[in-house]
């Protein structure tokens, strides 16, 4: 599975991106910087795949709640 570790800091990385493309990511993100933009855009793709992770396994997973025991949990 994809976790996300936001208290995790990286090192600085240079990378050579497409000028255009980061603007609409900038612009579409509503990002104040470049950097806050491509944290976006990364987060989301990992959201996405986990999405696409959860549907996957849509049906394998066998749930043996009833609606007393969900109750109970609801307290």
């Amino acid at each position: 599975p994809i976790v996300l570790y936001p208290e995790v800091i990286m090192a600085k990385a240079n990378f050579d991106l497409q000028a255009e493309t980061v603007q609409e990511v900038v612009k579409a993100s509503g990002a104040k910087t470049k950097r806050e933009a491509l944290v976006i855009a990364m987060e989301s793709y990992l959201k996405r795949k986990q999405v696409e992770e959860l549907i996957r396994s849509y049906g394998k997973i066998s749930l043996k709640w009833t609606q007393k025991s969900l109750e109970k949990l609801r307290g």
